[in-house]
């Protein structure tokens, strides 16, 4: 579900230039243990190399809108 509203999200003008990374939550443990990621459905933001937020099992627009904005 978080695909499909970063999909509609990525093409309004103002998210054109995020970079989306996936990580796949069965077969990248030591990806997901350098990210800090314990449950599945985590989206994290960064702005270069800070973290700006995350949300875990949260599929709203308004809130991945939100976190996307910070």
């Amino acid at each position: 579900a978080q695909k499909v509203v970063l999909g509609e999200l990525g093409k309004q003008a103002r998210f054109k230039n995020i970079v989306k990374l996936e990580v796949d939550f069965d077969t990248q443990k030591d990806a997901l243990k350098a990210l800090n990621v314990r449950m599945q459905s985590t989206l994290i933001v960064y702005k270069g190399d800070k973290e700006m937020g995350r949300l875990a099992y949260d599929a709203s627009k308004e809130s991945i809108e939100a976190l996307l904005a910070k």
